[in-house]
């Protein structure tokens, strides 16, 4: 087979195009986000430049701000192949700082993760080239992993879209496509963005709490993006979450969806997915607010609404998650793509008696107003029969957990310090006196992390210890879910396990949070695990938590809420050869 990289001398051409292009780019821009250009000739090759540098970025606000990007754009450029390509990335820092770029859900080489511990990092003024199999059909994105939680929300993702055409051609899934990268950005009154945690103790403590949310929700990189679509003909999006922290629940009001895919590719078969519609606020025990019900009734109001909390209606992606999503527009209006909100477990900060910082329950969980994320304008008019997608899509095998080993992973916090500082953990091992002690990621040795072998199958046993939903992500491997077990040792009666509903292959997973008090109870979700190297034969061995030139330290897994990852709930496992 021909391959050929592309000169370095037009890759340095290429590179000062872009940034002259950048510089002189007029703010308004597609609803889609602009596509990598492909250097290389050969059509199993895809060859592109990535640059990190600053720019100037209006968000649909008015206001230029200043960000950090790939090419100039946020998001950066959709990276498009075909499965079975080899992708190659020459990536160039212009940025003031060092950074990376990890292949969120992409199973590559252990040296080309790009995390902090897979990879040296590339210095401002640098340069390192990716380079590595498309091993699977899925709508993935790439994004730093130095100071993540600071560089992600400054401008720096992109979504990476593998297309497998042969399967979209037998199944016949819609041709109208459509990527939505979707955000939230936190700006100052200047229009800049935010800093990563505020000084003040009590709004410190709730951002690293709750997870830093944005004030301005951006879909590919602008807010109220309005975009003309043909009623009637079937719609397909491509949807990843890349904010910090929020939880991104989707609905079309008057349209079903039909869930087709996720992270790891297409379902076995479709979802049917309902419209989040508005319900009376009720109180935790299921009865109507008693204050609310009674100022209601007294001033002649109508009870307050919130977003229904039955969450198999619409679609709930938590950062870093994706969905692949069809559906048939209809009716007389535009459509609009709705957030609405769920009950995480946000908390709410104050300070006790004594000075301390105390946390409770914040009392607006699950019932912010809904927000529009985009408009769809419908034009001209064809058939006005829904689409409905195949069924089956495609066959999943379920990885064989017999006599698998068992890897724990314990999602926890402690309580905040006087300046609102938390410390985060996913991991934990015994203090020598009969108790556990916490191991957030700067105290994790490799002694501490587990060691799996290369072609075993294992099980995550993830147990959540608090009261917020988080998401668990692993770097480099898939999973499956097997089960959620919700243990509660003073309530009997919430103690049950749930089977997975159906098969999907997963890289980022919701945690669902304690169903009672803290200490004495949690959820433990058990996946299934695959550390498999079909396609990356020879390339999975890493270990030591210290990458060097060409060796990687270890694959990461941790909470996708960037600030939670930011204060250490983030460890490693590393892999071995059979023997």
């Amino acid at each position: 087979m021909y391959r050929k990289s592309v000169s370095f001398q037009c890759v340095v051409v290429l590179l000062g195009l872009l940034i002259a292009q950048s510089i002189a780019a007029a703010p308004a821009r597609p609803i889609a986000p602009a596509s990598a250009v492909d250097l290389n000739p050969d059509p199993d090759v895809v060859e592109v430049v990535l640059v990190a540098h600053e720019d100037f970025v209006d968000f649909g606000t008015g206001k230029s701000t200043k960000v950090w990007t790939y090419n100039g754009g946020i998001p950066g450029p959709t990276i498009r192949g075909k499965l079975g390509d080899t992708l190659i990335v020459h990536f160039y820092n212009q940025l003031p700082e060092e950074t990376t770029i990890h292949w969120h859900g992409m199973e590559v080489p252990a040296n080309m993760d790009g995390s902090h511990i897979a990879q040296l990092p590339v210095p401002a003024g640098g340069y390192f080239r990716y380079e590595f199999k498309l091993l699977h059909a899925s709508l993935f994105w790439y994004h730093p992993h130095i100071r993540t939680n600071v560089q992600v929300e400054k401008g720096l993702y992109g979504a990476l879209l593998v297309e497998d055409p042969v399967a979209n051609r037998e199944l016949g899934l819609p041709e109208t496509e459509h990527i939505l990268v979707l955000d939230d950005i936190l700006l100052d009154p200047d229009g800049r963005v935010a800093e990563p945690f505020p000084v003040d103790p009590l709004e410190n403590a709730a951002t690293q709490l709750n997870g830093r949310e944005g004030n301005v929700l951006l879909v590919n990189g602008a807010a109220d993006r309005l975009a003309k679509i043909r009623r009637g003909i079937p719609q397909r999006l491509r949807i990843v979450n890349t904010s910090n922290a929020r939880f991104m629940r989707l609905s079309i009001p008057g349209h079903t969806l039909y869930r087709i895919g996720g992270d790891g590719g297409l379902l076995e078969s479709p979802l049917v997915v309902d419209p989040v519609g508005l319900v009376p606020d009720v109180g935790h025990d299921g009865h109507m607010n008693g204050m609310a019900a009674a100022s209601a009734d007294m001033h002649g109001e109508e009870m307050a609404m919130i977003s229904d909390p039955d969450l198999s209606r619409g679609i709930l992606l938590t950062p870093g998650e994706r969905a692949d999503v069809v559906f048939t527009p209809h009716g007389k209006g535009p459509l609009s793509l709705e957030w609405h909100d769920v009950a995480r477990g946000r908390h709410s900060t104050f300070y006790n008696d004594d000075g301390s910082i105390g946390i409770g329950h914040a009392h607006d969980d699950g019932k912010r107003p809904p927000r529009v994320l985009m408009t769809f304008k419908l034009i001209a008019n064809d058939s006005p029969d829904d689409y409905l997608p195949p069924d089956p899509l495609r066959a999943i095998e379920s990885i064989d957990i017999t006599g698998a080993g068992l890897l724990t992973s314990m999602f926890g916090h402690g309580m905040p310090d006087a300046n609102g500082d938390v410390t985060f953990f996913v991991q934990m091992k015994p203090d020598g006196s009969g108790g556990m002690l916490p191991l957030p990621f700067d105290k994790v040795t490799p002694e501490d992390a587990y060691t799996v072998t290369v072609g075993e199958n294992g099980v995550w046993e993830v147990h959540n210890m608090t009261g917020g939903m988080h998401n668990f992500h692993t770097h480099g491997f898939s999973f499956q879910l097997v089960e959620t077990q919700y243990v509660d040792m003073d309530n009997p009666e919430n103690n049950y396990t749930e089977a997975a509903p159906y098969r999907e292959i997963k890289d980022t997973i919701q945690l669902p949070a304690r169903p009672g008090a803290g200490g004495r109870s949690r959820t433990i979700v058990r996946l299934a695990a695959s550390f498999d190297d079909a396609g990356r034969e020879g390339e999975l061995v890493a270990s030591g938590k210290v990458p060097t030139a060409d060796t990687s330290g270890g694959w990461l897994f941790h909470c996708h809420l960037l600030e939670h990852s930011a204060r250490g709930m983030m460890s490693f496992f590393q892999t071995v050869n059979p023997d």
